[in-house]
């Protein structure tokens, strides 16, 4: 599903951000990706959605060598990756219903799909009276649930989480993570979650890959990470 072998990332400035990353998640697998501020984090999620290639090495997701891929394809390949922020990025002014179906406009699903999947991915997040909401009549918890629902529409291989429950509360981010192992569980999909929060990836225990300095430097395949003094 995802494969990273020898790979590593410089920057034109001269920054190492990944050495040697050498990296296997199965398919319906469940992935913390974990480490400090620096530790290179940003640029393995920007490897695996095709935003930047490797210096050396090579990337492979769902079959696809993405550091070979033309620029071209790039948003095709991307059909494949569903990717979800901290600061949710939904547009405005459109309902949830919009926003959700947005993403399956631009990739040319017909009209009465569209409809039938936005529905369907309403119920999985638990939004189904919200349809004609704007995301201002929203809370954090519930603009961050139409943020995935518009990440998983058009049901991707691989959903990227990129420190999700960084805007929450502690309450709230626990709903967010029985949302997103219901969508591991339910749509069979991949998830890869960056996150700060160390109390979280101790409370709901995942494989954890930790990186420092650009190195894999812990793989827990058990899950669960305490913080030493």
């Amino acid at each position: 599903m995802i494969e990273l072998i020898h790979a590593s990332k410089r920057y034109p400035n001269g920054v190492n951000a990944l050495n040697d990353i050498n990296l296997k998640i199965d398919q319906g697998e469940f992935v913390y990706i974990i480490g400090p501020t620096g530790s290179g984090k940003s640029t393995l999620i920007k490897l695996l959605d095709g935003e930047e290639i490797p210096s050396s090495g090579t990337v492979n997701v769902v079959g696809i060598n993405v550091g070979k891929l033309r620029h071209s394809k790039v948003p095709l390949y991307r059909r494949n990756i569903g990717v979800v922020f901290q600061d949710y990025r939904l547009l405005p002014r459109k309902t949830v219903f919009e926003n959700i179906a947005y993403a399956l406009e631009v990739i040319g699903m017909r009209k009465d799909m569209i409809r039938l999947r936005v529905r369907q991915v309403m119920n999985l997040v638990g939004l189904d009276d919200k349809g004609n909401s704007f995301p201002s009549e929203l809370s954090g918890g519930q603009q961050q649930r139409v943020a995935i629902a518009r990440a998983i529409a058009n049901k991707p291989k691989v959903l990227i989480a990129d420190e999700p429950t960084g805007n929450l509360d502690p309450a709230m981010s626990d709903e967010i993570m029985a949302l997103l192992q219901k969508i591991n569980r339910e749509e069979q999909t991949t998830i890869v979650m960056v996150t700060h929060d160390l109390p979280l990836v101790n409370k709901h225990k995942k494989r954890t890959i930790v990186l420092e300095e650009g190195h894999i430097v812990a793989d827990l395949q058990q899950g669960g990470y305490v913080q030493h003094d």
